[in-house]
């Protein structure tokens, strides 16, 4: 499956691959054989405010990237002298205004923004020829939140104009990182997609759309450089090679967002297998080859990074957060009934779980603690815990909590196999929720069909990027991605369990046909 000419004496080349979410930044110094020999991690702080504000500092972001970098360099001897690229990957729908250089010249600005909610809105009132043009040729209209990139810049536009008038233009937050890198402000039709702006009816080959763009109001003047996705945007800086310790004529490539990494990195580009990642939210991943949404269950798809292919786009809601609630906030919590804190909440998960029976006693977990996303979006549902008796412990909340979030995802697959147009046999389960062996078993049963469960699954990410800037050098094959796949574990579902999850599952989808008029916001009620 390697391409090119590579003496197997010699030690194999190496693509520093950077994956950027909203808490945290990560290194990896990934192989040809997509094993990650090093990486390292920094947090993020967040700017959270009641007006609606969700930021972050672009120059803390680049300060943490070079700690990350260097520490993950200093892991593996040698290392330094192997990268040959480097590529970016990132959380989306948010933006920052950058110089020429692409410096920073104001906050990052994050899909959990508010503020240009109006604005947003005000937009599709008087121009509403867009939702068209939005469903025709980019696929994806404006929800009116304030949270894609189109309205974060419209509110730089309108309520930051002196910010406006210094920027070269605004980009996500991948191509923000190459910029830096390489000196050069670009974007493609991939990261660009938050933006609104494109027709991606030609995926990877696609472009701004002039109709749109007129009909949106931005200033065109303010577009970053749109390139192919598979660019070479240039050579990495000498004076960032020189701090970093890299030799120099790195080559740094066009960027990636999280989905795209995601993607490549549990090999559902390829087969009828389903990436699912279980970090923060729920999402899974393949590719299709033409753009198409079901809008009625929020899915749709965006441009993928190779020809005439098209990723997934699926948010199920809240999942490893919703864990979080319940272990942190609940089972381990500090509150003035006493102090429950472990070390760490997470350390005996498994443990706890496998003394549980599977179906918790009956008790039903609904994780839709920020409403529910994908297949019945709903902002006004919320979370909770339904058959409650004499008999439940605190086990089985906590494994009604997986249970919860794996009824999610297989309320979720009948209707995105409606989109993709096949069955997947085969889930690829990823990110941090991949750590729990018992979650993985859960996913398999109630699912009903084969889990693989990935080793060092918070590295998906960084490996899928690195797969991609590989295979852009030349260097291996991604149709034969699913050989590099490093497995923790295989799971199958156990027939046994399958009537009783079948029955719960019904139950779970009935409680939010339900529970409408239960839920606060729809008759005046606490929206959360």
């Amino acid at each position: 499956m390697l391409h090119g000419s590579v003496n197997p004496l010699s030690p194999s080349p190496l693509v520093l691959a950077i994956d950027l979410g909203t808490s945290g930044i990560r290194a990896a110094c990934v192989d040809v054989a997509g094993r990650a020999v090093a990486s390292a991690t920094e947090s993020i702080p967040m700017r959270l405010l009641a007006d609606g504000t969700a930021e972050e500092d672009p120059e803390a972001i680049w300060s943490a990237l070079g700690r990350t970098i260097a520490r993950a360099l200093a892991q593996a001897p040698g290392a330094r002298d192997r990268v040959e690229a480097i590529l970016c990957g990132s959380q989306y729908s948010s933006l920052v205004p950058v110089d020429a250089c692409g410096r920073p010249l104001g906050p990052l600005v994050l899909y959990l923004d508010t503020r240009a909610a109006a604005l947003s809105r005000d937009l599709t009132r008087r121009r509403p020829e867009l939702w068209k043009l939005w469903l025709e040729r980019h696929g994806m209209p404006s929800a009116g939140s304030g949270s894609d990139s189109l309205a974060h810049w419209l509110w730089f536009q309108t309520e930051r104009p002196e910010i406006h008038a210094a920027a070269h233009a605004y980009v996500e937050p991948m191509d923000y990182l190459t910029a830096r890198l390489a000196g050069r402000v670009t974007t493609n039709v991939c990261t660009a997609f938050p933006m609104l702006l494109t027709d991606n009816r030609r995926g990877a080959a696609g472009g701004w759309c002039d109709e749109i763009l007129a009909a949106s109001g931005v200033d065109r003047d303010k577009l970053p450089e749109l390139v192919a996705p598979d660019t070479v945007v240039g050579e990495l800086l000498p004076e960032h090679a020189k701090s970093f310790g890299l030799p120099r004529g790195v080559r740094v490539f066009s960027a990636i967002n999280d989905t795209q990494a995601l993607t490549f990195g549990t090999a559902s580009h390829v087969g009828d297998r389903l990436g699912v990642s279980i970090g923060t939210t729920l999402v899974p991943t393949t590719l299709v080859d033409s753009m198409r949404a079901d809008l009625r269950h929020f899915l749709l798809t965006q441009p993928a990074p190779i020809p005439d292919r098209h990723v997934l786009m699926a948010e199920g809601g809240l999942a490893g957060k919703a864990l979080e609630f319940v272990l942190e906030g609940l089972i381990h919590a500090n509150d003035g009934l006493g102090d429950h804190r472990r070390e760490n909440a997470y350390a005996a998960l498994d443990a706890v779980v496998g003394a549980t029976q599977p179906g918790a006693g009956g008790v039903l977990f609904l994780p839709w603690l920020t409403g529910v996303w994908s297949p019945a979006p709903d902002n006004h549902a919320r979370g909770g815990f339904l058959n409650l008796g004499l008999g439940t412990t605190r086990a089985d909340l906590v494994r009604a909590s997986l249970e919860g979030v794996a009824f999610q995802l297989r309320w979720m697959l009948p209707h995105v196999e409606a989109l993709t147009g096949r069955r997947h046999d085969e889930l690829v389960f990823a990110a941090g929720g991949a750590r729990s062996d018992a979650w993985a078993q859960i996913l398999a049963d109630v699912c009903d069909r084969p889990v693989r469960q990935l080793a060092d699954p918070t590295l998906t990410n960084c490996r899928g990027a690195a797969l991609l800037a590989f295979h852009r050098l030349g260097r291996v094959d991604l149709g034969a991605a699913s050989e590099l796949l490093v497995e923790r574990g295989r799971y199958e579902p156990r027939a046994a369990y399958r009537a009783r999850y079948e029955d719960m599952a019904g139950r779970f989808v009935l409680a939010h046909e339900r529970l409408g008029p239960v839920f606060g916001g729809r008759e005046g009620g606490n929206d959360g």
